[in-house]
Order: C-alpha cells, then sequence, then structure tokens
C-alpha cells in the first residue's frame, strides 16, 4: 500500500507541511516513486506517525522523539535505550498527574467547604 502525501496528511491529521517538517527532521523517511519522484507513505509510516502522535500528546520533545527514532532506526541492539526514554517520559508525566491532582484537592476541599456553609443555618 503506497500513500501519497495528501492523502497521508488527511489519514494521520498532520499537514503536509508538518509532514515535510518531520521529514527534514529525520522522523519519516517515506519512499519515492521511482518516476514521478513524489513521496509514498505505507502502513507502517501511518503506524509510526501514530506514536509519534501519541508521544507528542505526552509531552516528549521533538529532539526526544529523534533521539528515539534514530534508536529504532538502529534495530533490537538500542531497546534498553529506547526503553529509557519511556521512562523518563513516564516520570514526567507521572509528576505532571501528581501536580494536577494537587489541584484537583484544592477545587474539592473548596467545594466542600461551600457545601458545608451551604449546610448551616442561616443567621439574620
Amino acid at each position: 500500500m503506497n500513500i501519497k502525501i495528501s492523502e497521508f496528511a488527511a489519514q494521520t491529521g498532520f499537514s503536509i507541511s508538518t509532514l515535510r517538517y518531520y521529514e527534514s527532521l529525520g522522523l519519516l523517511k517515506p519512499s519515492r516513486n521511482p518516476s514521478s519522484q513524489h513521496r509514498e507513505y505505507t502502513e507502517k509510516d501511518l503506524d509510526w506517525v501514530q506514536f509519534i502522535k501519541r508521544a507528542k500528546a505526552t509531552g516528549m520533545t521533538l529532539s526526544k522523539i529523534q533521539e528515539y527514532s534514530a534508536l529504532r532506526d538502529q534495530g533490537d541492539r538500542t531497546i534498553i535505550q529506547r526503553i529509557s526514554i519511556l521512562v523518563e517520559q513516564e516520570r514526567i508525566l507521572r509528576a505532571q498527574i501528581a501536580e494536577l491532582n494537587g489541584h484537583l484537592d484544592f477545587i474539592l476541599q473548596k467545594k466542600h467547604n461551600y457545601y458545608e456553609a451551604l449546610q448551616k443555618p442561616q443567621s439574620d
């Protein structure tokens, strides 16, 4: 299955310029049609872009994704290094979750205080 860049952009939700930018960073390496030299993407490229999307959604930087991509290109001998990158991103996410839980606790406590105030008899 070979997909042209416009269709690939539609399937991934990334703009054509973003796909070209990712190619310039070495994150994408589409094949070229021998006669037209147009970019052609495959199902494997689609899977990889989904990884990039999810990694970005976790807050992983493009430079970190580039590092991960370079390791991925080297094959299974770099699995430990890739795990290390994922562990670091997990640590960052867990810290963000803890911070958000603290904010949520604050809001819940404030609501609780207001509900208690509503339960008290009103003095005139």
